[in-house]
């Protein structure tokens, strides 16, 4: 009986410990939030997280269409002049994303560049002020039935993304959506100066993040919450907040950049709506940390000092962005995986116990040695409820051997 315990032990923590793995190279998939902004006129002054994860920490996204010698320096839409495997573009939706073929374009560079991970961030034009999404949820023109079949349609468009490439064998991060609402380009035009009219978009928002929890737990991908890392930095659309100290300097949320680049202590370059090089450089380190927590790799992240020097900015003397934001691992909601709470003989039965997710559903296999090709289900569509269940194996006590593992099903 213990010799059949702890035979079950070892057997199922081999059999769910975490591989490890370096980042070989990235791939990314988005909008002009990962866009190189080389790409745009303030790219003159500003670098996104994409460009300083290059420039300053040596990751691999593949040469510039330049660099490899493309004809014109190009790659073609949505890749432009940038790297090889940053597929993002600017202004797509998650729609636009599949039309130009960002996802199938990633997977197929998977293989052949050696892409072991990618990173998608995608959404927040889905509700663009700009476009009727936004305008009709501010004014609360749309029903909630309307709301939900866009959010849905919207995480029908990510999920289609995440499944092409997560298939194709990369450890995939995604971003959720962030909210435009809270950019001065947004907030101090009309008619979009209500907060509370913009918090209602905020929370339809919401709801496509929500369902971003629910796939990445489905897919067991690490997600990085910007939408609370967002609102941590910048407050509520009804109270917005006015600085952030990094590095003992402040950074001016409500202000943007100048074209001549006079003013690089501000959040947002001169549009107003894009996060500045700083600002930036914390989005980086999130996606460094969702990296670090879901695969068990290690780029270390930018410190205070030098996210601001990546803008030019000197040192202020101490850290201070901790007080402020906390660990980059509040933003980052890593999937359960099931992990044993307890086995042992409940008369003839044997009884395991395993960790759950809400909203998912399990198998139970056994075998009677590990280097078996076969496993037996013993269970199956077993209801996870986020916390711990428990599931019998009669048949047990007859055993010699037996190994057990619990699988997530899609």
């Amino acid at each position: 009986m213990n010799l059949l315990i702890r035979n079950l032990l070892v057997g199922f923590l081999l059999l769910t410990a975490p591989v490890r793995a370096q980042i070989g190279a990235l791939g990314v998939m988005g909008d002009s939030l990962s866009d190189e902004y080389s790409e745009e006129t303030y790219g003159a002054y500003a670098t996104n997280w994409v460009q300083q994860l290059v420039a300053h920490r040596g990751i691999n996204v593949g040469p510039t269409a330049a660099e490899a010698g493309q004809p014109g320096s190009t790659w073609g839409v949505p890749r432009r002049t940038g790297y090889r495997s940053d597929w993002a573009y600017s202004g797509d939706t998650s729609a636009d994303l599949l039309a130009h073929g960002q996802h199938t374009g990633l997977a197929s560079q998977v293989a052949p560049f050696g892409i072991t991970h990618a990173v998608l961030a995608i959404g927040a034009n889905d509700f663009h002020p700009e476009d009727s999404a936004y305008f009709n949820i501010y004014f609360n023109f749309w029903s909630q039935s309307t709301i939900n079949n866009y959010v849905a349609q919207t995480l029908t468009n990510i999920e289609t993304a995440l499944v092409t490439v997560s298939t194709a064998g990369v450890r995939l991060v995604v971003f959720n959506i962030l909210d435009y609402g809270k950019t001065p380009a947004v907030y101090n035009t009309f008619p979009y100066t209500s907060g509370s009219s913009r918090e209602r978009v905020a929370a339809a928002i919401q709801k496509v993040n929500a369902g971003l929890v629910t796939l990445a737990q489905r897919y067991q991908i690490p997600l990085v919450d910007a939408f609370t890392l967002q609102k941590v930095i910048f407050g509520s659309n009804t109270n917005l907040l006015s600085t952030l100290l990094v590095g003992n300097v402040a950074i001016h949320l409500q202000q943007s950049d100048t074209i001549n680049n006079l003013n690089p202590t501000a959040a947002f370059v001169d549009d107003g709506a894009h996060p500045h090089t700083t600002i930036q450089g914390l989005f980086a380190n999130a996606a460094l940390e969702a990296v670090r927590l879901g695969y068990g790799d290690d780029v270390p992240d930018f410190t205070e000092q030098e996210i601001l020097a990546h803008a030019g900015l000197a040192y202020g003397g101490s850290d201070t962005l901790a007080a402020r934001i906390g660990s980059y691992t509040n933003y980052v909601i890593v999937p359960i995986r099931a992990r044993i709470a307890s086995a042992s003989f409940a008369g003839a039965a044997f009884q395991l116990q395993f960790t759950t997710a809400s909203n998912q559903f399990y198998r139970v296999e056994t075998t009677p040695a590990l280097d078996s090709p076969s496993w037996t289900p013993l269970t199956n569509n077993v209801p996870g409820t986020g916390g711990i269940v428990l599931v019998n194996d009669p048949g047990a006590a007859g055993q010699t051997n037996r190994f057990y593992r619990v699988k997530q099903l899609p």
